[in-house]
């Protein structure tokens, strides 16, 4: 019984797909697509820069290559970073601590978008 139901449903499934063969990809065509001209990318490189938070005090850098701010050494006396907060314009997101010091306090690593 189990045998007749597997098997039914697996002629059922290739019916329905139109056949096994249905799936594999077309070859008509292919000397067309050889004639187009590749596309060409432009892509446009930002300089790198570094600059200085001054209502917080850290350094923070530019990733052209993921479009966003970053920060490793944001220092809490406390250890305890908030999740996001916005300063200058940008809003950034806690990703981790950097490293943690004897004393409680820490440098933590964020990221941010303008």
């Amino acid at each position: 019984m189990f045998k007749k139901l597997v098997v039914g449903t697996l002629a059922t499934g290739i019916a329905l797909t139109g056949g096994i063969a249905s799936a594999s990809a077309s070859t008509e065509g292919v000397e067309n697509a050889k004639q187009v001209a590749p596309i060409v990318q432009e892509i446009k490189v930002d300089k790198n820069y570094s600059s200085t938070n001054n209502e917080y005090g850290f350094t923070y850098t530019w990733d052209p290559g993921r479009q966003i701010y970053k920060t490793y050494d944001f220092y809490r006396h406390d250890g305890v970073f908030a999740s996001y907060f916005e300063s200058d314009g940008i809003k950034w997101y806690f990703k981790g601590k950097v490293q943690v010091f004897s004393d409680g306090s820490a440098l933590g690593h964020y990221e941010g978008r303008k």
